[in-house]
């Protein structure tokens, strides 16, 4: 059988413990839980307690405190409802919609039912939630203003000379050069009609190779942050918008289309600050977490100390510090 994709809460697995049948429940430690005909062998609370806190003591009470935090610092709302009913849908997937394969999963993965598995998706969900908010209170206005004077300009509208490299794995060293060779010799000639004073539509027309644009002079259109970046690469988006209007790059841009002389034909006055606040925030919160790969269990750890957690038995206090010391600086 295929083996569910396994959800983790801070590094640790979910465990659920559960019983068969219905008996009458242990009181204190020294009850058993377990009998057998030699009263030797049984098995009482404090010693089940004692195995079950040195194997799992720490796991299962992370899993369910963590669970209750989170429950009481964000509502279930029809966001989180829905995150979890998506998840689902690609589980389902996974199992290739078959409704016993998929709760056999779930129950060798230590939950009892489906509505257990969602309880831990939505969990998941406001571990998200946290974990941004988390992010945005070390966003600071410094922050936001640096974002702002180097990343957002307004709307640049930009043409084109494209060449490309007519280079193929089958080719020799010595037959990619000579293409190579071609590209260049016809890029030198290019800038030699622009130095001229010939207008960058009209070489546009006579010497482009995209052909989608060279009737348009080669105008590429109109773009923003991050938009030439996702078309081309960085380099050309921090070439068009380094430039100013009415000139061209002095020195080709090399993109996976081939050679690219660009030319900004205009750009629009950059926008107030107040209007892109929000958005220059949330982007600063996604590379945050970008970098930080641990931000979550951080977040975790800060959102526990909030609710001023405190240790009653410390060999769970031992385990738990272990885990947090292998959260935040193991591989």
């Amino acid at each position: 059988m295929k083996k569910i994709v396994k959800i983790l809460s801070c590094g640790l697995v979910a465990l659920t413990l559960t019983g068969c049948g219905k008996s009458d429940t242990p009181s204190n430690g020294s009850s058993n839980v377990i009998t057998f005909n030699d009263a030797e062998l049984n098995v009482t609370v404090d010693e089940l307690y004692k195995e079950l806190k040195s194997r799992y003591g720490a796991n299962y009470l992370i899993q369910s405190m963590d669970e209750k935090l989170l429950n009481k610092e964000y509502e279930t709302d029809d966001d989180a409802k829905n995150y979890a009913e998506n998840q689902l849908k690609i589980y389902r997937l996974y199992y290739g919609n078959n409704e016993n394969d998929l709760l056999n999963a779930i129950r060798n993965s230590g939950y009892n039912s489906l509505d257990e598995f969602k309880e831990m998706l939505i969990a998941n969900y406001k571990r998200t939630l946290l974990a941004d908010d988390y992010a945005k209170k070390n966003v600071s206005e410094s922050d936001i203003n640096k974002y702002y004077e180097n990343n957002i300009y307004g709307d640049i509208t930009i043409s084109h000379i494209l060449v490309r490299v007519n280079k193929t794995d089958t080719m020799t060293e010595e037959e990619k050069k000579e293409e190579d060779k071609k590209a260049q010799d016809k890029i030198a000639e290019i800038y030699k009609k622009l130095k001229e004073g010939k207008e960058f539509a009209e070489v546009a027309k006579e010497s482009s190779e995209d052909y989608a644009t060279t009737n348009e002079g080669g105008l590429l259109g109109t773009f923003n942050k991050g938009e030439m970046t996702e078309k081309y690469n960085k380099e050309f988006e921090e070439a068009a918008k380094n430039l100013k209007v009415g000139k061209y790059t002095e020195k080709v841009i090399e993109s996976s289309y081939g050679y690219h002389i660009i030319y900004k034909n205009d750009e629009k006055e950059k926008p107030k600050l107040e209007t892109v606040k929000q958005m220059i925030i949330e982007k600063l919160v996604d590379e945050k977490e970008e970098e930080d790969k641990k931000i979550e269990y951080k977040a975790m750890i800060e959102l526990r100390e909030k609710y001023g957690l405190k240790f009653n038995d410390d060999d769970v206090k031992a385990q738990y510090d272990n885990a947090v010391n292998n959260w935040l600086y193991g591989e």
